[in-house]
C-alpha cells in the first residue's frame, strides 16, 4: 500500500484513472485540504502469515486477534468495512473477507473493482467496474449480493453511474457519484433514485436512526443536513474530518493527519480518542470495532478507537 500526493486524494472518488472534469465541466468534490489516501492493491493469491509481535499503534485493552502480514504487493484498496469481526476490503482485484486472525480470501465472482462498499440488512452493496473479462457496461451503477458477498446482480443504474460512496440506513440508500459529484437518493432500496446535486461533499455518514440526518466531509470542513442530504450547513464546533462512520455506538470521524474523534450527539460534539497513526484512506465501525486503512495496512481498535493496533500489515 502506498500513500499518494495531498492533491491526488480525489481518486477515491475520480476514478482509478485519476479525477477529471466531466462533460458539463464539473468535478468531484476535493477532500479536506490536508488528506492524503492509502491505496492498495490485493492478488488472487495474497501470502499471508500471522505475526503476533508486530508492534502495535497502542497497546489495546481488548484482546484482538494477531494481525496478520500480506507478503505481497497490495495496491488498490478502496474500502472497508466491518460485521462483527469480519472485515470486507473492497480493492481493484474484487471484494475480499478477512475473518479476524485469519488470511484474507478473495469473495467476489467475478472480481470485479469495488469502488464503493456498504453493509445492509440481508444485502452487501457495492458499485465500480468491470473486472477482466466481465461483459458488463464500463459503470456498474449499483450492484447487490445476498450470499454474503460472493455472487452478484444489477440493481439500478447500470452502464450509467459509478458510486464511490454508498451509505444505508433501512431502505435509505444515498449514493455520490465520481463522474459529476451529484448526491442521489433512494428510498427503496435502491431501485429508483432522487438527484440531490451537487453539494461539494467528500465522504458521507448517515444516521442509523434517523436516515434525514447525514453528516459529510467537505474540503471546507464538516457538514450536516437534516432533510435527508437536500441541503447542507456547516457544521460548527467541529474538527476538520476526512472520513465518517456512524454506527449504533456513535459517529466517528478521522482527521486528515489520523487523529480519531466520536460524537455521541449526533455531530453536535465530539471528544478525541486515539491515534491510527498516519494518513487515513478508509474508515469501518461496528460497535466498538473501529478499522482503518493506513500506508502499511489496516489497523483496528477494539475499544471505541481509543487504542488501536496492526489487523493486516504489509511487508515486502
Amino acid at each position: 500500500m502506498r500513500l499518494v500526493p495531498v492533491a491526488v486524494l480525489a481518486l477515491v472518488l475520480g476514478g482509478c484513472g485519476g479525477p477529471g472534469p466531466t462533460a458539463d465541466g464539473s468535478a468531484t468534490a476535493a477532500p479536506p485540504a490536508s488528506s492524503a489516501a492509502a491505496s492498495s492493491s490485493v492478488t488472487a493469491t495474497p501470502s499471508v502469515t500471522a505475526t503476533p509481535s508486530a508492534p502495535a499503534v497502542a497497546a489495546s485493552s481488548g484482546a484482538p486477534a494477531a494481525p496478520i502480514a500480506v507478503t505481497d504487493d497490495w495496491g488498490h484498496v478502496h474500502n472497508l468495512a466491518l460485521e462483527g469481526d469480519r472485515l470486507l476490503l473492497g480493492t481493484h482485484e474484487g471484494l475480499w473477507e478477512q475473518p479476524a486472525g485469519k488470511p484474507p480470501r478473495l469473495l467476489s465472482q467475478p472480481a470485479f473493482d469495488v469502488m464503493a462498499l456498504a453493509i445492509a440488512p440481508g444485502r452487501v452493496l457495492a458499485s465500480g467496474h468491470p473486472g477482466p473479462g466481465q461483459n458488463a457496461p464500463a459503470d456498474l451503477g449499483l450492484m447487490a449480493s445476498t450470499d454474503g458477498g460472493r455472487g452478484w446482480a444489477p440493481v439500478s443504474l447500470h452502464g450509467k453511474v459509478d458510486f464511490h460512496r454508498l451509505r444505508v440506513v433501512g431502505d435509505v440508500v444515498l449514493g455520490l457519484s465520481a463522474h459529476d459529484g451529484k448526491l442521489l437518493r433512494s428510498a427503496d432500496r435502491g431501485a429508483t433514485w432522487t438527484d440531490l446535486g451537487r453539494p461539494g461533499v467528500f465522504d458521507l455518514a448517515v444516521d442509523p436512526a434517523d436516515p434525514q440526518h447525514v453528516l459529510a466531509t467537505s474540503e471546507n470542513g464538516p457538514m450536516v443536513s437534516t432533510d435527508g442530504g437536500r441541503r447542507f450547513g456547516r457544521l460548527a464546533g467541529a474538527p476538520l474530518l476526512a472520513l465518517l462512520a456512524w454506527g449504533p455506538g456513535g459517529l466517528y470521524g478521522v482527521t486528515p493527519d489520523g487523529a480519531l474523534h466520536v460524537s455521541r450527539d449526533g455531530g453536535a460534539s465530539w471528544q478525541p480518542r486515539g491515534s491510527v497513526g498516519g494518513q487515513p484512506g478508509a474508515l469501518a465501525v461496528d460497535g466498538d470495532r473501529v478499522a482503518v486503512l493506513v500506508e502499511h495496512g489496516v489497523v483496528e481498535s477494539v475499544d471505541g478507537g481509543a487504542t488501536f493496533r496492526p489487523r493486516l500489515t504489509l511487508h515486502g
